[in-house]
């Protein structure tokens, strides 16, 4: 059996936050916008790593609600 995962993650760009995409801080002088470091390339490999294994998705796993994940870098929830 083959199993195939689709992963997306969407966040607002902000100003007065750093803008970190693939675990890299990239020079902006706006970032993304969430709980944890927002890193949409990240969540998004996750939420495709999830779905393939029939795991559900990366806000049951991390939820947004819980203060151990605030502003956590997304490489170490992968």
């Amino acid at each position: 059996m083959m199993r195939i995962g689709f992963g997306y993650d969407v966040h607002p760009l902000i100003l007065g936050r750093k803008l970190i995409l693939g675990g890299e801080a990239i020079p902006h002088q706006r970032g993304l916008d969430g709980h944890s470091d927002a890193d949409v390339l990240i969540h998004s490999l996750i939420d495709a790593l999830l779905g393939a294994a029939g795991e559900g998705d990366i806000g049951q796993h991390f939820p947004d609600n819980d203060e151990k994940y605030k502003n956590i870098s997304s490489l170490e929830l992968l």
